[in-house]
């Protein structure tokens, strides 16, 4: 098996960790308050391959004797991560469960747990007909874990795990006239959470701020973020100020610089040629994630591929859109760059699954 053990996707991924705990290191140098986020990155970095490597090792067609498990625990944990006195109050949103020094985000976990519950219920259904019976039995899968996610609030996380259930159900065989009964519903849902007032007034005021960001519209400092993260980008030029030298970053005029707007750090301290190194590693991690699914045995691996390939480029896209505008400000962090213990063992867990796929069945070499 370990012959077709996909070594260059492996590769890949350690030099995006290697420069993520370069970049939270950048991020976070000189200043007292984050001063150990570098030391929390490696080391969680560290467990987390660790747990890719034994993942990998396991035949992923276990996990489908776990969803139904995993589902029940992933409902437990989001709605008692929202109770007071057990989840904890940060900013305006209880997404957090705190652990001595360890805080865990439950919503993490359930981005790629829902991906191998939704990969089973979509694969046991497969040949059954009507296909939009199972597209609509899948949604009633998703709706609990979006519905607590958005009390928490967490909107990102939510429409993370919505595009997740799309492209599965997509790949899982869906017809082309079902696509626009997915839409109708789909816009359905959307007006039902508006007006359930599932969503923060804030963040409804973040897209209309990307909609509409004429000076008219604007109140003072409501695009401070973005306005900094542009500053710091343009400010890198083609090869950047160099490494611990970025004007913004150093002097603290960028916020949440080692989680949320890490790219600028990046693309202040090695411009736009390290910017698009940096995504074209990102673009090769997911692509390597799509030949995995590709070359996977059975529709079950398929899907759970697709799947971590989804929210990959999902995260990659509106972390690095929301730095240069074309995305509204929200709280998702870029892929083993950004500072997020749960994020970056999540995702690395989810890289060991791909490689338990790709090692177990090969027709296609490239």
């Amino acid at each position: 098996m370990w012959r077709h053990y996909d070594y260059s996707l492996l590769a890949v991924v350690m030099m995006l960790l290697g420069v993520g705990v370069a970049m939270v290191y950048a991020a976070s140098y000189g200043d007292p308050v984050i001063a150990r986020t570098p030391i929390d990155q490696a080391v969680t970095g560290l467990v987390g391959i660790i747990a890719l490597v034994l993942i990998s090792i396991l035949d992923y067609t276990l996990l489908k004797n776990l969803a139904w498990p995993i589902y029940l625990v992933v409902l437990i944990a989001l709605a008692l991560v929202i109770v007071p006195g057990i989840g904890t109050l940060r900013n305006g949103a209880r997404r957090w469960f705190t652990i001595g020094t360890l805080d865990l985000q439950p919503g993490e976990f359930a981005k790629i747990l829902m991906t191998i519950v939704l990969a089973k219920f979509i694969a046991d259904r497969q040949g059954k007909r009507p296909y939009l019976e199972t597209v609509a039995l899948s949604l009633l899968l998703v709706v609990p874990c979006v519905g607590l996610i958005l009390r928490q609030p967490n909107l990102s996380t939510a429409l993370t795990i919505v595009f997740v259930w799309l492209v599965q159900v997509f790949v899982g065989g869906i017809n082309r006239q079902h696509v626009g009964i997915i839409v109708i519903a789909g816009l359905a849902i959307v007006l039902l959470v508006w007006n359930l007032g599932l969503v923060e007034n804030y963040q409804l005021r973040r897209v209309e701020l990307l909609l509409n960001p004429s000076p008219e519209n604007l109140e003072p400092g409501e695009r401070y973020q973005v306005e900094k993260a542009l500053d710091s980008l343009g400010s890198g030029g083609w090869w950047g100020q160099g490494y611990l030298q970025g004007t913004s970053s150093q002097l603290r005029y960028l916020p949440v610089r080692h989680t949320d707007f890490i790219f600028s750090v990046l693309g202040e301290q090695f411009g736009f040629v390290g910017a698009m190194i940096l995504i074209a590693m990102l673009i090769f991690v997911i692509v390597r994630s799509l030949r995995s699914a590709y070359v996977a045995r059975d529709m079950f691996g398929q899907l759970l591929c697709v799947g971590i390939a989804a929210t990959l480029f999902l995260q990659s896209y509106i972390n690095i859109g929301m730095q240069v505008g074309i995305m509204p400000v929200t709280g998702v962090v870029l892929p083993f760059i950004s500072y997020g213990r749960s994020s970056l063992i999540v995702l690395l867990a989810a890289i060991g699954i791909i490689q338990s796929v790709a090692m177990r069945h090969k027709r296609l070499e490239f």
